[in-house]
Protein backbone atom coordinates (compact mmCIF):
# COMPACT_ATOMS: atom_id res chain seq x y z
CA UNK A 1 0.00 0.00 0.00
CA UNK A 2 1.33 3.40 -1.10
CA UNK A 3 2.02 5.57 2.35
CA UNK A 4 0.48 8.82 0.68
CA UNK A 5 -2.85 7.45 1.06
CA UNK A 6 -2.68 7.43 4.95
CA UNK A 7 -0.76 10.70 4.77
CA UNK A 8 -4.02 11.76 2.45
CA UNK A 9 -6.63 9.89 4.76
CA UNK A 10 -4.67 11.79 7.75
CA UNK A 11 -5.15 15.33 5.97
CA UNK A 12 -9.19 14.87 5.35
CA UNK A 13 -9.26 13.98 8.81
CA UNK A 14 -7.59 17.05 10.17
CA UNK A 15 -9.86 19.31 7.51
CA UNK A 16 -12.77 17.57 7.45
CA UNK A 17 -13.01 18.63 3.52
CA UNK A 18 -11.72 16.82 0.38
CA UNK A 19 -11.44 20.36 -1.61
CA UNK A 20 -8.75 21.55 1.83
CA UNK A 21 -7.15 18.71 2.02
CA UNK A 22 -6.82 18.51 -1.88
CA UNK A 23 -5.37 22.08 -1.73
CA UNK A 24 -3.01 21.47 1.29
CA UNK A 25 -1.70 18.14 -0.59
CA UNK A 26 -1.02 20.13 -4.19
CA UNK A 27 -3.45 16.98 -5.59
CA UNK A 28 -7.39 17.48 -7.62
CA UNK A 29 -9.90 16.56 -5.08
CA UNK A 30 -10.51 14.01 -7.69
CA UNK A 31 -6.96 12.48 -6.82
CA UNK A 32 -8.11 12.31 -2.67
CA UNK A 33 -11.22 10.67 -3.19
CA UNK A 34 -9.46 7.96 -5.32
CA UNK A 35 -6.94 7.60 -2.45
CA UNK A 36 -9.56 7.69 0.06
CA UNK A 37 -11.72 4.44 -1.89
CA UNK A 38 -8.44 2.75 -2.56
CA UNK A 39 -7.66 2.87 1.23
CA UNK A 40 -11.82 2.01 2.09
CA UNK A 41 -10.82 -1.08 -0.42
CA UNK A 42 -7.80 -2.12 0.80
CA UNK A 43 -9.08 -2.36 4.77
CA UNK A 44 -12.74 -3.90 3.42
CA UNK A 45 -14.45 -1.16 5.91
CA UNK A 46 -16.18 2.63 5.02
CA UNK A 47 -13.46 5.44 6.96
CA UNK A 48 -15.86 8.74 6.47
CA UNK A 49 -19.12 9.56 6.52
CA UNK A 50 -19.63 11.73 3.74
CA UNK A 51 -22.52 14.56 4.56
CA UNK A 52 -23.47 17.85 2.87
CA UNK A 53 -20.83 20.01 3.87
CA UNK A 54 -20.23 17.63 6.84
CA UNK A 55 -17.14 14.46 6.61
CA UNK A 56 -16.92 12.81 10.07
CA UNK A 57 -14.67 9.89 10.83
CA UNK A 58 -16.86 6.28 10.92
CA UNK A 59 -15.73 4.00 13.88
CA UNK A 60 -13.59 2.18 11.54
CA UNK A 61 -11.49 5.55 10.31
CA UNK A 62 -11.59 6.44 14.36
CA UNK A 63 -9.34 3.25 15.05
CA UNK A 64 -7.49 3.36 11.69
CA UNK A 65 -6.26 7.02 12.65
CA UNK A 66 -3.39 6.59 15.41
CA UNK A 67 -2.01 3.34 13.13
CA UNK A 68 -2.00 5.77 10.32
CA UNK A 69 -0.27 8.69 12.18
CA UNK A 70 2.66 5.97 14.04
CA UNK A 71 3.15 4.46 10.75
CA UNK A 72 3.85 7.72 8.61
CA UNK A 73 5.60 8.83 11.49
CA UNK A 74 8.14 5.84 11.65
CA UNK A 75 8.21 6.04 8.22
CA UNK A 76 9.85 9.14 7.94
CA UNK A 77 12.21 8.16 10.67
CA UNK A 78 13.19 5.49 8.67
CA UNK A 79 13.78 7.36 5.74
CA UNK A 80 15.97 10.47 7.22
CA UNK A 81 17.82 7.62 9.25
CA UNK A 82 19.04 5.93 5.79
CA UNK A 83 19.74 9.47 4.13
CA UNK A 84 21.92 10.59 6.90
CA UNK A 85 23.51 7.02 6.70
CA UNK A 86 23.58 6.86 2.72
CA UNK A 87 25.52 9.13 0.31
CA UNK A 88 25.17 12.68 0.58
CA UNK A 89 22.71 14.34 -1.97
CA UNK A 90 20.74 17.17 -2.80
CA UNK A 91 17.93 16.97 -5.32
CA UNK A 92 17.18 20.43 -7.61
CA UNK A 93 13.76 20.62 -9.53
CA UNK A 94 12.96 23.43 -11.72
CA UNK A 95 10.21 25.03 -14.36
CA UNK A 96 11.37 24.72 -18.21
CA UNK A 97 12.43 28.08 -18.17
CA UNK A 98 14.06 28.55 -15.36
CA UNK A 99 15.79 25.09 -15.96
CA UNK A 100 17.30 26.91 -19.46
CA UNK A 101 18.69 30.03 -17.61
CA UNK A 102 19.15 29.04 -14.58
CA UNK A 103 20.07 25.39 -13.60
CA UNK A 104 23.14 24.81 -15.47
CA UNK A 105 24.71 27.88 -12.92
CA UNK A 106 23.03 26.18 -10.03
CA UNK A 107 24.43 22.26 -11.02
CA UNK A 108 27.99 23.82 -11.64
CA UNK A 109 27.82 25.91 -8.43
CA UNK A 110 26.83 22.55 -6.82
CA UNK A 111 29.57 20.35 -8.42
CA UNK A 112 32.60 22.76 -7.72
CA UNK A 113 31.40 24.18 -3.55
CA UNK A 114 30.14 20.23 -2.41
CA UNK A 115 32.20 17.97 -4.35
CA UNK A 116 30.73 15.35 -2.50
CA UNK A 117 27.89 15.72 -3.03
CA UNK A 118 25.60 13.79 -5.91
CA UNK A 119 22.93 15.83 -7.43
CA UNK A 120 19.96 15.11 -8.66
CA UNK A 121 17.91 17.36 -11.15
CA UNK A 122 14.28 17.46 -12.68
CA UNK A 123 12.24 19.94 -15.03
CA UNK A 124 9.29 19.79 -13.44
CA UNK A 125 5.36 22.04 -13.89
CA UNK A 126 4.97 24.63 -11.19
CA UNK A 127 2.24 22.75 -9.51
CA UNK A 128 4.95 19.49 -9.66
CA UNK A 129 7.54 21.53 -8.50
CA UNK A 130 5.68 22.94 -5.50
CA UNK A 131 4.15 19.33 -4.51
CA UNK A 132 7.73 17.55 -4.80
CA UNK A 133 8.90 20.73 -2.51
CA UNK A 134 6.42 20.43 -0.03
CA UNK A 135 6.53 16.14 0.05
CA UNK A 136 10.57 16.97 0.55
CA UNK A 137 11.00 14.83 -2.71
CA UNK A 138 12.86 18.09 -3.90
CA UNK A 139 15.66 19.93 -1.65
CA UNK A 140 15.77 22.97 -3.94
CA UNK A 141 13.76 24.08 -6.33
CA UNK A 142 13.73 26.99 -8.93
CA UNK A 143 11.11 28.95 -11.41
CA UNK A 144 10.33 31.94 -12.88
CA UNK A 145 7.41 32.65 -10.92
CA UNK A 146 7.06 32.68 -7.45
CA UNK A 147 5.12 29.89 -4.84
CA UNK A 148 2.03 30.90 -2.46
CA UNK A 149 3.09 29.02 0.40
CA UNK A 150 3.90 29.94 3.94
CA UNK A 151 5.31 27.00 4.38
CA UNK A 152 8.06 27.72 1.81
CA UNK A 153 11.17 30.60 1.42
CA UNK A 154 10.94 32.03 -2.10
CA UNK A 155 13.94 34.17 -2.56
CA UNK A 156 14.39 36.35 -5.91
CA UNK A 157 17.82 34.59 -7.16
CA UNK A 158 18.46 36.94 -10.66
CA UNK A 159 16.63 39.42 -12.62
CA UNK A 160 16.89 40.13 -15.93
CA UNK A 161 15.55 42.90 -18.27
CA UNK A 162 13.05 41.03 -21.40
CA UNK A 163 12.23 42.92 -24.43
CA UNK A 164 10.61 41.87 -27.41
CA UNK A 165 13.56 41.06 -30.25
CA UNK A 166 13.49 40.63 -34.31
CA UNK A 167 16.06 38.08 -35.17
CA UNK A 168 17.36 37.62 -38.59
CA UNK A 169 16.61 39.70 -42.11
CA UNK A 170 12.39 40.23 -42.43
CA UNK A 171 9.56 42.46 -42.42
CA UNK A 172 9.94 45.68 -40.47
CA UNK A 173 6.54 45.14 -39.49
CA UNK A 174 5.70 43.11 -36.20
CA UNK A 175 3.23 40.49 -37.32
CA UNK A 176 1.62 37.22 -35.69
CA UNK A 177 3.15 35.30 -38.71
CA UNK A 178 6.83 36.32 -37.25
CA UNK A 179 5.63 35.90 -33.82
CA UNK A 180 7.56 32.76 -31.54
CA UNK A 181 5.25 32.81 -27.80
CA UNK A 182 7.66 32.15 -25.11
CA UNK A 183 5.52 31.63 -21.81
CA UNK A 184 6.75 34.19 -19.78
CA UNK A 185 4.07 34.71 -17.58
CA UNK A 186 0.37 36.90 -17.65
CA UNK A 187 2.57 40.17 -16.66
CA UNK A 188 4.49 40.15 -19.99
CA UNK A 189 1.28 38.58 -22.10
CA UNK A 190 -0.73 41.15 -21.22
CA UNK A 191 1.87 44.13 -21.58
CA UNK A 192 2.22 42.52 -24.96
CA UNK A 193 -1.00 42.16 -26.08
CA UNK A 194 -1.32 45.73 -24.40
CA UNK A 195 1.16 47.02 -27.10
CA UNK A 196 0.36 44.63 -29.86
CA UNK A 197 -2.93 43.14 -30.00
CA UNK A 198 -1.96 41.54 -33.64
CA UNK A 199 0.33 39.01 -31.60
CA UNK A 200 -2.61 37.50 -29.95
CA UNK A 201 -1.85 34.47 -32.60
CA UNK A 202 1.64 33.06 -33.41
CA UNK A 203 3.50 31.10 -35.41
CA UNK A 204 4.77 29.37 -32.85
CA UNK A 205 3.98 28.91 -28.74
CA UNK A 206 6.83 26.83 -26.48
CA UNK A 207 7.66 27.14 -22.73
CA UNK A 208 11.16 26.35 -24.10
CA UNK A 209 13.60 29.19 -24.68
CA UNK A 210 16.16 26.91 -26.54
CA UNK A 211 13.19 26.07 -28.61
CA UNK A 212 12.40 29.33 -29.42
CA UNK A 213 15.72 30.48 -30.38
CA UNK A 214 16.41 27.21 -32.30
CA UNK A 215 13.67 28.06 -34.35
CA UNK A 216 14.48 32.22 -34.46
CA UNK A 217 17.83 31.60 -36.08
CA UNK A 218 16.58 28.97 -38.14
CA UNK A 219 13.44 30.73 -39.49
CA UNK A 220 13.72 34.40 -37.96
CA UNK A 221 11.07 35.52 -35.88
CA UNK A 222 9.89 38.03 -33.11
CA UNK A 223 9.70 37.15 -29.75
CA UNK A 224 10.07 38.24 -26.30
CA UNK A 225 13.56 37.61 -24.98
CA UNK A 226 15.90 38.30 -22.13
CA UNK A 227 18.32 41.47 -22.96
CA UNK A 228 21.43 39.28 -22.22
CA UNK A 229 20.78 36.99 -24.79
CA UNK A 230 22.46 39.19 -27.62
CA UNK A 231 25.42 37.66 -26.44
CA UNK A 232 23.96 34.14 -26.99
CA UNK A 233 23.45 35.02 -30.96
CA UNK A 234 25.56 34.73 -33.50
CA UNK A 235 27.68 37.52 -34.69
CA UNK A 236 26.42 37.03 -38.53
CA UNK A 237 22.22 36.82 -37.19
CA UNK A 238 20.96 40.27 -37.27
CA UNK A 239 19.55 41.10 -33.90
CA UNK A 240 17.54 44.37 -33.74
CA UNK A 241 15.50 45.09 -30.35
CA UNK A 242 11.83 46.56 -30.94
CA UNK A 243 10.56 47.75 -27.40
CA UNK A 244 11.75 46.93 -23.74
CA UNK A 245 8.75 45.48 -21.47
CA UNK A 246 8.85 48.64 -19.07
CA UNK A 247 8.71 47.31 -15.20
CA UNK A 248 8.25 43.86 -16.46
CA UNK A 249 11.33 42.21 -15.47
CA UNK A 250 11.92 38.46 -15.62
CA UNK A 251 13.14 37.36 -12.34
CA UNK A 252 14.44 33.95 -11.23
CA UNK A 253 13.20 32.32 -8.02
CA UNK A 254 15.09 29.60 -5.40
CA UNK A 255 12.44 27.79 -3.06
CA UNK A 256 13.09 25.85 -0.41
CA UNK A 257 10.97 24.55 2.75
CA UNK A 258 11.25 26.81 5.92
CA UNK A 259 11.84 23.80 8.26
CA UNK A 260 14.87 22.44 6.88
CA UNK A 261 15.24 18.88 8.66
CA UNK A 262 18.44 17.39 6.14
CA UNK A 263 22.09 17.82 7.83
CA UNK A 264 24.27 19.73 5.56
CA UNK A 265 21.17 21.35 3.66
CA UNK A 266 21.31 24.72 4.71
CA UNK A 267 24.68 24.68 4.19
CA UNK A 268 23.86 24.35 0.38
CA UNK A 269 20.95 26.52 0.53
CA UNK A 270 22.92 29.37 2.00
CA UNK A 271 25.63 28.84 -0.97
CA UNK A 272 22.90 28.46 -3.46
CA UNK A 273 21.35 31.58 -2.38
CA UNK A 274 24.74 33.58 -2.97
CA UNK A 275 25.02 32.70 -6.68
CA UNK A 276 23.97 35.75 -9.31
Amino acid sequence: MDIRFLTTFIEVTKTRHFGKAAENLYLTQSAVSARIKLLEEYFHTTLFIRQRNSIQLTQSGEKLLPYAKQLCATLNEAKQELQVQSSEYVVCGATQLASELLLPTMLSHLHNSFPDYSVKAEVLTLDSLSRQLHERVTDLAFSTEPLKSEEVNSEVLMEHEIALYRVGEISDAVNAADFVAIDWGTKARDWLLTAYPQLRDAKLRTNSLNLALNNLLSEGGIAVLPTNIEKQIPAHINVVKIRTLENIPLRLYIHSMKQIRRVGLAEIINSVSTVS
